[in-house]
């Protein structure tokens, strides 16, 4: 893996812990986050370990539906094919690891029915557009060593279509960079991925999440 990635992977963990203000372990070389949310209590993050020893990582999270492994490799279809044990079964296979060096871009403007509200503590910054007494959209972003990630962004059903994800993530970005970051990366969901690449995100990484059962 060139060293462009390495970096990329290594922000991302070290962001992520830090927005969610969340300890870093180790377990066989590599990082188990200590996530502690309601999906779980870990997460051990490998990058393309080689089917052999992702067999062997199995083992970490075997018979504990608490425990989560994910994969992050340009390539997961090895990974995919492995016979997993009865213990462990497949939680998402639609992630993506994404990147974007951040630019200040012009912020769509709200509709007049709309407010926003943002939400600050020592870790992460969130903003959040509401109807009335109804959130209709948010996200948070953490900056550490000039590189933002940006976690939970999300419209509501309801709200979705209007371009709220944009504008959430272009006024996350105008307060990231005021913050000191020139880089972005986050972790995409399936259906996040089509907004972040319609804003300039590249795709770097797939990632493979297995749960313990």
């Amino acid at each position: 893996m060139d060293t462009e990635l390495e970096q990329v992977i290594e922000r991302w963990l070290a962001t992520w812990a830090h927005i969610r203000d969340i300890a870093v372990l180790e377990r066989d070389g590599w990082p188990v986050m200590q996530v502690g949310s309601p999906s779980r209590e870990t997460e051990l993050v490998c990058v393309d370990p080689g089917v052999e020893s992702f067999t062997d990582l199995l083992r970490h999270v075997e018979g504990d539906p608490r425990a989560m492994l994910t994969v992050a490799a340009t390539d997961v279809g090895p990974y995919l094919t492995t016979r997993l044990p009865d213990g462990v079964r497949l939680d998402r296979d639609d992630e993506a690891l994404m990147s974007v060096v951040l630019h200040d871009d012009p912020i769509p403007p709200l509709a007049p029915d709309l407010t926003f509200r943002w939400d600050v503590d020592d870790h992460r910054t969130t903003y959040s557009v509401e109807s009335g007494d109804t959130l209709a959209a948010s996200g948070s972003v953490g900056v550490i060593d000039g590189w933002a990630t940006f976690d939970a962004v999300e419209t509501m059903p309801a709200f979705q279509r209007q371009g709220l994800g944009g504008h959430v993530m272009a006024t996350l970005t105008v307060q990231a960079m005021g913050r000191g970051a020139t880089h972005g990366v986050l972790a995409a969901s399936g259906q996040g991925r089509g907004l972040y690449q319609a804003i300039g995100w590249q795709h770097r990484l797939e990632l493979l999440s297995f749960m313990g059962t």
